[in-house]
């Protein structure tokens, strides 16, 4: 038997839609927290507003 199985046995058809509902949503760009980075002292913005949040809430 020199036969080979035809693509339809294995391949995705690509002409049917195989998903219900509504289209999925395309990805949001990432989010940079500019503050994360911003050098302020010997620290970053983030970083100061952080222990400074903490120091308020052990008052």
């Amino acid at each position: 038997m020199d036969r080979a199985i035809t693509p339809p046995f294995w391949a995705f058809s690509q002409d049917t839609d195989s998903t219900t509902g509504p289209q999925p949503k395309p990805m949001r760009a990432p989010v940079f927290i500019h503050d994360a980075v911003t050098p302020w002292g010997s620290e970053t913005l983030l970083l100061k507003f952080l222990r400074e949040q903490v120091a308020d809430q052990e008052e």
